[in-house]
């Protein structure tokens, strides 16, 4: 009786929070996108491919297949997302882009293409190399269940160079509270999120307005993209959640 009371005690003391990601590997979430603007129907797939547990966090590696994704996109990586869940705050990261993480994947590419007796050599090249090739900054949407009403994200900025080539990244946004969605897959209790987020190539700029919906345990389980004047763009909704060994 005494461990029951201790028990519920805590559970009313200590903070609940899950992550909003789906952290089962193997398992596959099913998608169907309506693009009105272009008046075809996309299927996709999210597959969690990898899920590493630390002391202090959880990171999701996921991997994006299907209508909207091509060979060269899979192959360079572009249907990577990853979900960082922290134990601590009960914040779950969706990483979008990650300049620390991509210069250290450039980085080890380079130096690999030298013999072990060379490093010095190739670190020294590879520091000349960074100022013509890197990235910085991080475009990230920290979900939480405990936001309230139009708090706002926090801002952020991605910028990348490539020889003369260059590319940029910002995103700001709001939360708008919690709302139960109703999908092929099942009922969802939802975070719901807005972002406005542009992305800035040479001479180029294009801006999305969008509403994202986040349930725990599974990640995005919708989402729309609006003009500025909100007329509704795409539609994107979770249809199939199917486990690891089943078809």
């Amino acid at each position: 009786m005494k461990t029951a009371l201790l028990f519920l005690f805590l559970f009313k003391i200590v903070p609940v929070a899950a992550q909003y990601c789906c952290t089962e590997v193997g398992k596959v979430l099913y998608y169907t996108t309506v693009d009105k603007k272009e008046e075809k129907t996309l299927r996709d797939s999210a597959l969690v491919r990898d899920v590493i547990r630390e002391n202090e966090r959880i990171v999701v590696d996921l991997r994006w297949y299907g209508d909207s994704y091509n060979s060269t996109q899979i192959m360079e990586g572009e249907n990577k997302e990853v979900f960082i869940y922290r134990k601590k705050t009960g914040i779950t990261d969706f990483i979008m882009l990650d300049a620390e993480v991509e210069n250290t994947v450039v980085r080890l590419e380079y130096l690999s293409k030298y013999p072990e007796q060379d490093r010095v050599k190739a670190e020294k090249e590879y520091k000349e190399y960074s100022k013509y090739m890197y990235s910085e900054g991080r475009i990230s949407i920290p979900i939480k269940g405990n936001a309230v009403m139009d708090e706002e994200l926090p801002p952020c900025k991605y910028a990348q160079k490539i020889g003369f080539m260059s590319m940029s990244a910002s995103l700001k946004g709001k939360y708008k509270g919690k709302e139960k969605v109703r999908t092929p897959a099942g009922d969802f209790d939802c975070i719901k999120i807005y972002t406005d987020s542009q992305v800035k190539f040479m001479l180029f700029s294009e801006k999305e307005y969008s509403m994202s919906w986040y349930a725990q345990g599974i990640g995005l389980v919708k989402k729309e993209i609006y003009t500025k004047r909100g007329k509704l763009l795409k539609s994107m909704t979770l249809d199939i959640i199917r486990k690891p060994g089943h078809n």
